[in-house]
């Protein structure tokens, strides 16, 4: 899989849709992510030889959390209080001065993945985008503290897990169990897709981050699991660290559970960018330890930055040229 993820490309009008998938498959994308993906979308894609991934992620809005408190996640009283003060922050400055590349709480209200109702809502949205796509694509799929959700059924749920496991440690249990909503969930919605559309497509890219474990996502199941090896915002990592991300991921890829997939973000605004000859050194990494799969994000930037444009795109066509000749395609 080479997909592009799309956020913010013009779709005003069916001239724009069109330009959109030709666009992402000149470079040499072949799966494209986006959401709500219309049927001249999916009919420009096909025309093409690609495929389309709708984006289903687990947030709901402030209205829906308050008139359904049991199916979104809960946060410690200290933690709700940390998402209002963050939310009058300047992100992106902030990123740079602190070392940062997330929040140190997510600021949007999110499911909770344990509750049935939220579980129903999500299938119902894993439907919704199966009726028009190919595949979906899960995103935001974590805790809005990083490591756990404190409604009453999760607290009930690990208060259980302490009398038949007496003697463990309570951050163990809380990580524990966290980990294994996180994993049965994805199994799941992988089931649930496979089970509507046989061969529909499921990937993912792993966000927000579980700090308990942060190399859990070799456990989810999904065709194709995106992880990130070069993140969006300042400071940029190393080259040394790009390639550390993609060997740690690579080894522990379980081919059994979801096939391992290097994600490259880059937002286009100019002081996030980094150069064309970075960029071609990541994907050279990407490329290498995704075994020919790679993720980038987003395409509007490659739209309005040419010079980027052109490293990634030779970097595809090289890489493909290369896999042939030796009989890998």
């Amino acid at each position: 899989m080479r997909a592009v993820w799309d956020w913010h490309m013009p779709r005003q009008n069916a001239e724009d849709e069109r330009r959109l998938v030709e666009f992402a498959r000149a470079i040499g994308f072949d799966t494209l992510i986006l959401s709500s993906p219309t049927p001249l979308v999916m009919e420009s894609a096909h025309r093409l030889g690609m495929r389309v991934c709708a984006i289903v992620t687990p947030n709901v809005t402030a209205e829906y959390a308050r008139n359904y408190p049991d199916a979104v996640q809960q946060m410690l009283p200290a933690e709700d209080a940390i998402a209002e003060t963050l939310s009058g922050l300047d992100w992106e400055d902030y990123t740079a001065h602190a070392h940062r590349w997330f929040y140190p709480v997510q600021l949007s209200h999110l499911l909770c993945f344990e509750s049935p109702q939220a579980q129903d809502e999500l299938r119902a949205r894993v439907n919704a985008a199966l009726a028009v796509a190919d595949g979906v694509a899960f995103d935001g799929f974590g805790f809005r503290n990083h490591y756990a959700c404190y409604c009453p059924r999760c607290q009930t749920f690990r208060e259980e897990m302490a009398v038949q496991q007496a003697g463990r440690s309570s951050d163990h249990l809380l990580a524990e169990m966290s980990e294994a909503s996180l994993v049965n969930l994805s199994h799941r919605l992988y089931a649930h897709a496979k089970g509507g559309k046989a061969d529909a497509l499921v990937t993912n890219h792993v966000w927000p981050p579980f700090r308990p474990n942060p190399d859990y996502a070799c456990r989810l199941r999904l065709d194709y699991c995106s992880q990130t090896i070069s993140w969006f915002y300042r400071p940029h990592w190393s080259l040394e660290r790009v390639r550390f991300e993609a060997q740690q991921m690579k080894r522990l890829e379980n081919p059994a559970r979801n096939r391992f997939v290097p994600f490259i973000g880059l937002f286009d605004q100019p002081h996030l960018l980094r150069t064309p000859s970075r960029i071609a050194g990541e994907m050279t990494i990407g490329l290498e330890y995704g075994a020919g799969g790679l993720v980038f994000c987003s395409l509007y930037t490659l739209w309005r930055y040419p010079e980027i444009r052109q490293v990634v795109q030779d970097a595809l066509t090289a890489d493909t040229i290369a896999r042939i000749e030796k009989g890998e395609v």
